[in-house]
């Protein structure tokens, strides 16, 4: 459904997130400008969504932006908490993306609708932080990652995670809560790959470093340091497997 002859352009990270939808009906929480929406309606990728915010301005916004790009008909606006009172059963939602908040706030959103746990629902998540804790309740939860994406916007490292709930629990090592079991098996083929294995081995060289000084336990991180340095030494071999 091209309904316009124009298309937002969307940053690196809102066009990674964008990337994993799978369906025709998606709901983007916590919207703000609307920005996957209206691309995904503008580029025909989609046909319906539902677009909510916490808050009325950023809703305010998204509905401007939306009427700019002639697809205000096509969306439903809800201001709401996380996925609470939204149309998702009724709309026929496949895909539900959440962007641009916390790990844990994610995993509360989520763990708070049974629609989100529905094994036909596809889940983006793309967390500003926490995103070890994040894959935590994933893997603890029963949602199974199908896929992962590492992006640079504006000098900074983002992270996707592609996922759906089929209710089997697994673990992850240190290393994959941080940085991803498919992101580590892809390796450098994703160009970002190696300056996210880098930035990561640097802070928890840090945080390491400053309980030392203070006589706190890091035992923690250290376990995760010896994983990211390993990665790095087969990093150095493209031929090795992960």
């Amino acid at each position: 459904m091209n309904m316009n002859n124009k298309n937002i352009k969307l940053d690196p990270r809102l066009s990674l997130a964008a990337s994993f939808v799978k369906g025709k009906v998606v709901a983007d929480i916590g919207t703000d400008h609307a920005y996957i929406p209206i691309f995904l309606l503008t580029s025909g990728k989609c046909n319906y969504a539902i677009a909510s915010d916490i808050n009325e301005g950023p809703l305010m916004r998204a509905k401007a932006n939306a009427i700019s790009y002639r697809v205000e008909k096509n969306i439903h606006f809800g201001l709401t908490d996380g996925l609470r009172d939204l149309p998702l059963e009724e709309k026929g939602i496949t895909d539900i993306v959440i962007c641009g908040m916390g790990g844990e706030l994610i995993a509360n959103i989520i763990d708070a609708s049974e629609y989100a746990k529905r094994k036909d629902v596809n889940l983006i998540l793309q967390p500003m932080s926490s995103i070890d804790e994040l894959r935590t309740y994933l893997a603890d939860n029963g949602f199974y990652i199908k896929d992962e994406g590492i992006c640079s916007s504006q000098g900074k490292i983002y992270q996707c995670i592609n996922c759906s709930f089929v209710g089997e629990s697994y673990t992850l090592s240190a290393a994959e809560k941080a940085i991803g079991r498919i992101n580590i098996a892809k390796g450098n083929k994703n160009p970002n790959f190696e300056m996210l294995l880098s930035k990561l081995t640097e802070q928890t060289k840090h945080i390491i470093l400053g309980k030392q000084k203070g006589g706190e336990e890091s035992e923690k991180e250290k376990t995760l340091l010896a994983e990211l340095e390993s990665i790095a030494k087969k990093l150095e071999n493209t031929n090795e497997d992960f």
